[in-house]
């Protein structure tokens, strides 16, 4: 079981604490948010979000792709935001990426202003996935797709080593139907071991209109 202090760090890095955090996670979950990448489609043109970017890598990876479209996203770490806006200063300075301090759970952006949006390794703080999912659906255009990328209950591993004061795990079905319920379709469940963990990626598109 891991250390309180860790898992609050987890949660919400802070301090020079943070700061080894955000490597740390950069290089650990790099896979897992590829992964979630490869499943959003992403084209040149889109215009992309993500919840909870944390150390801003996967953004700057997405920049590769999405060279015409705008990025931008939420994260309510100020040692994250420092970080992520340093690594990606230059699409920023650019105009091309918008990255703010927020909570997640009320986004300072527009409504239909985004085709796809992802979140990897953020639902375990949530305490209500319906508020969150809806923010996500009311962001996205109609057809929008959404990614979220999570380690669920199933992966009793995650449950063992993560105090649940701090983390909650949730089954695969209960966010499947958190997300049904705030008004998305479930398109596609994958489910894969990734040693020493299992993860799940869930990608759901809000409706067209009518």
């Amino acid at each position: 079981m891991k250390p309180d202090f860790i898992a609050r760090q987890g949660r919400r890095p802070t301090g020079l604490l943070g700061h080894i955090v955000a490597r740390v996670m950069a290089m650990e979950t790099r896979v897992e948010n590829d992964r979630a990448l490869e499943l959003l489609e992403l084209r040149a043109d889109d215009d992309l979000f993500e919840i909870g970017f944390g150390h801003g890598a996967t953004l700057y990876r997405a920049a590769q792709i999405v060279r015409n479209g705008h990025l931008a996203g939420a994260d309510f770490s100020e040692v994250m935001v420092k970080i992520a806006r340093d690594r990606n200063h230059r699409s920023i300075e650019e105009g091309r990426m918008d990255l703010r301090l927020a909570d997640t759970a009320s986004l300072p952006f527009g409504d239909e202003s985004f085709d796809k949006a992802y979140s990897v390794h953020t639902i375990y703080f949530w305490a209500s996935l319906e508020q969150h999912f809806r923010e996500v659906l009311r962001l996205l255009r109609p057809t929008g797709r959404f990614v979220l990328g999570f380690r669920p209950h199933e992966d009793a591993n995650a449950v063992d080593s993560f105090p649940a004061s701090i983390y909650r795990f949730r089954t695969i079905a209960e966010v499947q139907a958190a997300l049904q319920l705030s008004g998305f379709a479930v398109v596609k469940t994958v489910t894969s071991p990734l040693q020493p963990r299992l993860m799940t990626w869930i990608v759901a598109e809000r409706p067209a209109y009518g």
